[in-house]
């Protein structure tokens, strides 16, 4: 029986091998490493503890797999909560309330809440990176509009709010909150001025800003921007003149009266619906308001005026006669109502959320005041005081300094009259005579001005970086600083609904140190996907 060879001698034999490969190689000029030492052999015979099968490098063991995923969910579940904090406007503490705590558990036992420190580091860490995400951003922009809202928290404790809007390359107006400033009662136009400068310079656009549209602040004096008052601030400010007419606001409370009764009162308002489903009438809500805004003003309105009857019967059948609206009373109401239609038809004309331009509101206010005009003659003193207040506030509006933003809208352009015209093309003229002739200037705004109108829902800033640069690029640069004026300092959705009223009261709520963190995260992550 013939002995297998031994290891060893299979060992030798393998270095034998090599060692000829390697005097071989020598004689032909070359050299290769020491791969026949036992120490190279043996490491080749064993694979590394880095390395599995197939060469392929060794995965970390189970637990340190379980142990990574645990600390990814982790960090992502803590951005979540802070993106939902920011969102609905809550002060960081509500990590430490025992029925959010217990809430949260419920949801994801494993899912460990951070305290209230830790929570202000990842609002701090969140905060520094959308913040320098920005200045990349505002660093690409041309020409920059400034909005600036005056408000307060308490009587004493005064904060402007500045954000800035601009047309991006893709031909989109975006808007973004810059920071909030606590004014610690100096609400001067002085400070407020020298605040928007400080502003300005630590964003390092005081160069690009061209405009500041404001609300809550008389007007600024001594400055390089052109001023703008917020359309819905003015409005707001008309209504609240309107209702310190004893009369009127009198008859205001008797309204916030009924329908508080049946607000508070379930059987008066259980007798009331099956009444209304027993007439086959229609059942609307109840809207209950208290603040200054005129459109929730009017909702209520519109929805005690058009249940009124009904409501009677159950007043009457409840004891309740000494709320009973007299025949002056109801007339008030009615001649109210067709005053402050026309302006909720023209605010159609606008978005509903987010930001307008400037250049709508020549239109909206032209068919305002016709319809208030209208009113009028009806023998409707609400819409004579409404107009008269309209045409103090917004000035002449068939010789108008927002001409030229509306000519220079496509959507618009043919709306306005021949003196309008004639003031926007005056200035359009002057802006451009630095660059152009005077014959050249003409020929392209009548080019322009023969152009047939886009659609009311065209995107007019998209028209002007496509199409409006291909036929009349001159005017493109001019077109996209003048339309990117907005027509608000808050948003379209705060602006003229209860919404607007209820933002104000929950940023009243945050902590003073993360106000400015967190209502900055509000407007520029929040609404992130």
């Amino acid at each position: 029986m013939i002995n297998p060879p031994s290891a060893g001698g299979a060992d030798q034999t393998g270095r034998r091998r090599l060692q000829r490969r390697h005097q071989v190689s020598k004689r032909r000029g070359c050299s290769i490493p020491d791969m026949f030492s036992k120490q190279s052999v043996r490491s080749r015979q064993r694979p590394t503890t880095q390395r599995g099968r197939n060469n392929m490098p060794r995965q970390p063991p189970r637990r340190d797999q379980l142990r990574q995923t645990r600390a990814g969910s982790q960090k992502t579940h803590e951005e979540r909560l802070l993106k939902m904090i920011v969102s609905v406007l809550q002060p960081l503490e509500i990590t430490e309330d025992a029925n959010f705590q217990d809430f949260i558990k419920n949801l994801n036992n494993t899912f460990q809440i951070p305290t209230k420190p830790g929570m202000h580091s990842l609002l701090l860490r969140i905060y520094q990176e959308k913040e320098e995400e920005l200045r990349c951003t505002l660093a690409t922009a041309d020409d920059i509009v400034l909005t600036c809202e005056l408000w307060s928290s308490r009587p004493e404790d005064s904060h402007l709010t500045v954000g800035c809007h601009f047309v991006n390359n893709l031909g989109y107006l975006k808007s973004h909150m810059l920071k909030t400033i606590n004014l610690f009662g100096d609400e001067s136009a002085a400070n407020v001025r020298t605040q928007l400068l400080s502003v300005m310079e630590a964003w390092g656009v005081k160069e690009k800003v061209h405009s500041v549209v404001r609300a809550g602040m008389p007007k600024l004096e001594n400055i390089k921007w052109t001023d703008m008052p917020c359309f819905a601030d003015t409005l707001n400010v008309i209504f609240k003149n309107l209702m310190k007419d004893d009369e009127l606001s009198n008859v205001l409370r008797k309204c916030q009266n009924i329908i508080r009764f049946f607000k508070y009162n379930f059987e008066a308002e259980r007798s009331f619906r099956e009444t209304q489903r027993k007439l086959g009438k229609n059942q609307e809500e109840l809207i209950m308001y208290y603040g200054e805004q005129w459109l929730p003003w009017l909702h209520m309105l519109q929805g005690l005026h058009s249940q009124y009857e009904t409501m009677v019967m159950v007043l009457n059948k409840n004891g309740k006669t000494g709320l009973i609206l007299n025949e002056k009373d109801k007339e008030k109401i009615k001649n109210l109502i067709s005053a402050l239609n026309p302006l909720e038809k023209a605010m159609s004309m606008m978005k509903r959320e987010g930001f307008e331009t400037i250049s709508v509101m020549l239109p909206l206010l032209k068919a305002l005041m016709d319809k208030l005009r209208e009113e009028e003659g009806r023998n409707n003193d609400i819409a004579k005081t409404l107009l008269h207040k309209c045409k103090r506030e917004f000035g002449n509006i068939d010789n108008h300094q927002l001409a030229t933003n509306t000519f220079l809208d496509p959507r618009h352009k043919n709306k306005l009259g021949e003196q309008n015209k004639k003031k926007a093309i005056s200035k359009i003229t002057q802006e451009l005579l630095r660059n152009f002739t005077p014959a050249k200037i003409k020929g392209i705004l009548a080019r322009y001005e023969a152009e047939r109108n886009t659609s009311e829902s065209a995107n007019p800033f998209a028209w002007w970086r496509y199409t409006g640069n291909a036929r009349f690029g001159e005017l493109r640069k001019l077109a996209l600083k003048k339309l990117g004026v907005v027509s608000t300092a808050v948003p379209l959705e705060r602006a003229f609904s209860i919404a607007g009223d209820r933002f104000c009261n929950l940023r009243s709520s945050i902590e003073p140190e993360n106000l400015n963190m967190i209502l900055f995260l509000n407007s520029n992550w929040s609404s992130e996907c």
